[in-house]
């Protein structure tokens, strides 16, 4: 069955799917599963779980270590009423949590390759306040849940480095060996541990930096990077 990675290291991958779940259980609520995405105008369902189709724009979730944690904006539409009638029930949703799961088309349930455990994340975020409610969408302001007071973040998710084992060169054979590789790069393009380019396979050795990534998938692809670089500078 085919990886998550493999997939994203694909020319023409299958599209790649946005899953939130919307859980105020802490504030009295319900859990509300939401996507964007929709399978000739019904519901879409991974692992089992179904996900409603409403317009969801989310900003500031981008992967970076250039400065704080993220404190992303969360807009839902109220095209249909559902939203507001959320919101009416139980309150602003603030303390509610949200969690947000990626996952490309071909492993949805109904798929080519269902697999309910082939995903990004979770990045789990905590609604802050409401910022904006209109008859057209509802607006908040999110925080990551490791922002929250007293919560501890362990060594190895601080560090701004892939931990995933890399493929290993074989002079006697003139492969490499991937039995025991975690990161998924096959390619025929070889950079030295500083992110230069090499035409020397022997020399081929991971960075480990986001950088790294870039040089092997492109500067523009979904990144299976091993680390947490959008964390590190923030608890400095």
């Amino acid at each position: 069955m085919p990886s998550i990675h493999s997939e994203a290291t694909k020319l023409d991958p299958s599209a790649l799917v946005s899953l939130f779940q919307l859980d105020a259980t802490e504030i009295g609520g319900l859990t509300h599963n939401f996507t964007t995405e929709t399978r000739a105008g019904a519901a879409i369902s991974f692992g089992g779980t179904t996900f409603t189709s409403v317009p969801i724009q989310i900003s500031g979730m981008t992967v970076s270590g250039q400065g704080a944690l993220q404190t992303p904006t969360l807009s839902i539409a109220n095209t249909d009423g559902l939203i507001q009638q959320i919101v009416n029930t139980w309150g602003d949703l603030e303390g509610a949590r949200l969690t947000r799961w990626r996952t490309f088309a071909r492993f949805l349930d109904g798929g080519t390759d269902p697999d309910g455990s082939a995903f990004y994340g979770p990045d789990v975020f905590i609604i802050d306040r409401k910022s904006s409610d209109t008859p057209e969408q509802i607006q908040w302001e999110l925080s990551a849940l490791i922002d929250k007071q007293g919560v501890y973040i362990g060594r190895t998710v601080i560090r701004d480095t892939c931990l995933w084992r890399y493929r290993t060169y074989r002079p006697a054979s003139g492969n490499f060996d991937y039995s025991k590789a975690q990161c998924p790069y096959a390619g025929s393009n070889y950079f030295d541990e500083n992110n230069v380019a090499t035409a020397d396979p022997a020399k081929d050795r991971p960075a480990r930096n986001l950088e790294c990534c870039r040089k092997r998938f492109g500067q523009k692809a979904v990144l299976p990077f091993g680390g947490f670089p959008g964390i590190v500078r923030g608890l400095q």
